[in-house]
């Protein structure tokens, strides 16, 4: 039976191996066309105001 400490670095063995993954991804996105966040309003839809 693995030690609480075993598991416990196992877990987070885990968490990385995800975190790694989900980055690897978001990495191959292409987000050219995307302009940045502050470049939208959330209280009107479709606007876009380069104001912070």
């Amino acid at each position: 039976m693995p030690s609480p400490e075993e598991d416990r670095t196992a877990v987070v063995a885990a968490t990385a191996r995800h975190i790694h993954t989900v980055v690897s991804v978001l990495r191959e996105l292409d987000l050219g066309d995307t302009p940045p966040a502050a470049a939208f309003r959330a209280d009107e839809e479709g606007v876009r105001d380069a104001a912070v």
